[in-house]
């Protein structure tokens, strides 16, 4: 271990303890010689400083064997998280670790999986190594300055919010799974900016998924062959983490599946939604036990259906309110940056919400409509918590030259129906001075 080297690496000490013994040993004897009875006290005071720096040696090797990593400290939060707006802040109370074990494909320390609610109604998953029930990322390749130690993640932030990492956070929902092809070892988000380039070795595929409470086990393939395994009771939880079969062309990046559970009918592209080892999941409902997926050893297929994303979010009525914006000429530097040429604008939208935001279930989307030859469609949301009446004000994501076309005002909704996604109104664009 690093530091039982850095402490006990200079053994040869014990030559100047030698040293000093023999002359503290003619001291206490004054006139008597150093002869049989020297050696005799020195003797034995020397094998008693041999062991005594034994037992501190094995002390040190016993404590390691208990904790397995050296503690290093907390990953830091990075970047600022807003309690009413994004994904919300960690929910106090709202984080709990699974009791889901992943082994890691060269041993150590084994992978976890936490779920931490918002203050936004987000629900994040995070996943990492374990140590002493403790969801943490280890100090090697790159991350943490190679220092060899356990970090551990507080249950009360989300150090990175990313698709590509160490969490994702989505709005809650039946079902959800996700993969990502090429995590570090380490369990840290990315590869920090280091001159560390990582091999096939290093890498981890992690495959993980939320099939909620109906969910009984998953199938999937492993390099032992096609194993079922149970998920965790009430969650539907599961983790596994795999070698990379060859070095990929980027590192990190990953995809997610939200999924949902009607009655007895389960989404049809779960748990096979997204590339990964997952092949079949088995449900029960009731007395009903089925498969979705192929090569679980339940035969009866669940009755499957796929809602697409846009027709869950199809706007049903149009509100035709009131919607103003106003381009903003751009400096020549902005526009050179943006590979735009002069005048180049940005918009700022105005607009009094219909409805209610309290959390991330709903949105206010905002998207331009552009009649200009080769202009390129522009779109943003606006991710916090609004009151009913306020007046919102926003700014477009992008530059743009084109002056021709509207700007429409969407609100979103994804969790429930109170409010069904509407076309709030339109705008045509107006130049600065007219």
């Amino acid at each position: 271990m690093p530091e039982s080297t850095e402490r006990f690496g200079h053994l040869p000490i014990l030559a100047e303890v030698r040293d000093d013994l023999i002359a503290a040993a003619h001291r206490q004897e004054g006139s008597r010689s150093a002869g049989a009875g020297v050696r005799q006290w020195l003797s034995h005071r020397a094998n008693t400083v041999v062991v005594a720096l034994a037992l501190v040696l094995a002390g040190g090797a016993i404590a390691a064997a208990a904790t397995g990593v050296l503690s290093g400290s907390p990953v830091k939060q990075q970047g600022t998280l807003h309690a009413n707006a994004g994904i919300g802040v960690p929910a106090p109370g709202g984080s709990r670790l699974l009791a889901l074990r992943a082994a890691d494909p060269q041993g150590g320390l084994p992978w976890g999986m936490r779920l931490v609610h918002t203050t936004r109604g987000e629900l994040c998953v995070q996943v990492g190594r374990l140590e002493d029930g403790q969801l943490g990322q280890l100090g090697i390749d790159g991350a943490f300055h190679d220092d060899g130690r356990f970090h551990p993640l507080a249950p009360d932030i989300l150090p990175e919010y990313s698709d590509s990492g160490d969490v994702s956070c989505n709005v809650a929902a039946p079902i959800r799974i996700g993969i990502w092809a090429a995590g570090d070892r380490n369990g840290a988000p990315s590869p920090e900016r280091t001159g560390f380039k990582p091999t096939a070795n290093d890498l981890r595929v992690i495959s993980w998924g939320l099939l909620g409470p109906h969910a009984v086990s998953i199938t999937y393939r492993s390099a032992a062959g096609v194993l079922t395994v149970p998920v965790a009771p009430g969650s539907g939880a599961y983790l596994i983490v795999s070698r990379v079969s060859r070095l990929p062309r980027s590192i990190g990046g990953g995809a997610e599946f939200v999924g949902s559970i009607s009655g007895h009918t389960v989404d049809a592209q779960s748990p096979t939604g997204i590339d990964g080892p997952v092949i079949a999941t088995t449900f029960r409902f009731g007395s009903l036990t089925c498969s979705s997926g192929h090569g679980a050893p339940v035969a009866r297929r669940c009755t499957t259906y796929h809602p697409t994303l846009e027709n869950r979010l199809a706007p049903v009525r149009s509100l035709d309110e009131p919607v103003q914006v106003t381009l903003e000429t751009q400096p020549h530097q902005s526009c050179s940056a943006a590979y735009l040429v002069d005048p180049c604008y940005r918009a700022q939208v105005e607009f009094k919400a219909p409805y209610a935001v309290v959390n991330a279930g709903s949105e206010y989307f905002l998207q331009a409509k552009s009649s200009c030859k080769h202009a390129r469609a522009s779109s943003w949301s606006f991710t916090h918590n609004i009151k009913r009446g306020q007046t919102v004000r926003t700014q477009s994501s992008g530059l743009f030259n084109c002056t021709s076309g509207e700007f429409e005002v969407q609100y979103l909704k994804y969790l429930d129906n109170s409010h069904p996604t509407a076309i709030v109104g339109t705008a045509i664009l107006r130049v600065p001075g007219n």
